[in-house]
């Protein structure tokens, strides 16, 4: 009989006893950085990087460029309760054939107030304006939302708005609670053309 040759592989070294020291040398592997040509690459796409975020940073800071405070571009003025009793006219006829009362004697009430909203920028611009009402003791009633599409550069837009039996109110208040208004907040969106 012959005898099979041992198929199990030999057992590795123990680990070593005590941590390394100082003192001995191991092979440290050599990064490709350490053959200079990494290292300029690097630094080229590294200054690319910064050249792009400063300049997209300059566009960024030309783009929104502060015009002043745009709040300014609005006034609101004149604000009062206007009631209108349109609907209780002479010819009315609830014998027709149709399904809503035309003899309605409801009375229509809103509050109105005009604005003026001036471009002072210097190209044309599209405006959104929120327009805050308030009660005589100056707490916050309700929003509405005014606005300019647009409106050359040193142009101004004045009309009337209002709030009506449509608008929302805060704790159930009525427009008959509405003492005055103010502009909130106005948005400013320059135009290319």
């Amino acid at each position: 009989m012959t005898e099979r040759p041992d198929t199990t592989p030999p057992q590795p070294p123990p680990p070593p006893t005590a941590p390394p020291t100082a003192t001995q040398a191991y092979p440290v592997p050599v990064p490709a950085a350490a053959t200079g040509r990494r290292p300029a690459k690097r630094a080229l796409i590294v200054g690319a990087v910064v050249a792009l975020l400063l300049t997209g940073g300059g566009v960024t800071w030309w783009a929104l460029a502060d015009e002043g405070d745009v709040i300014d571009h609005v006034e609101v003025s004149g604000g009062k309760l206007v009631t209108d009793d349109s609907d209780a006219y002479e010819d009315c006829d609830d014998t027709d054939e149709y399904t809503y009362n035309d003899c309605d004697s409801d009375t229509d009430e809103t509050y109105e107030f005009v604005y003026e909203i001036t471009n002072e920028g210097d190209g044309p611009a599209n405006y959104s304006v929120i327009v805050n009402a308030f009660d005589e003791d100056g707490d916050f009633i309700g929003q509405t939302y005014i606005g300019s599409a647009h409106l050359a550069a040193g142009e101004t837009d004045a009309d009337k708005s209002e709030f009506n039996e449509y608008s929302e109110f805060e704790d159930k208040r009525e427009l008959s609670d509405i003492a005055s208004v103010k502009v909130a907040h106005v948005e400013r969106v320059a135009l290319a053309n």
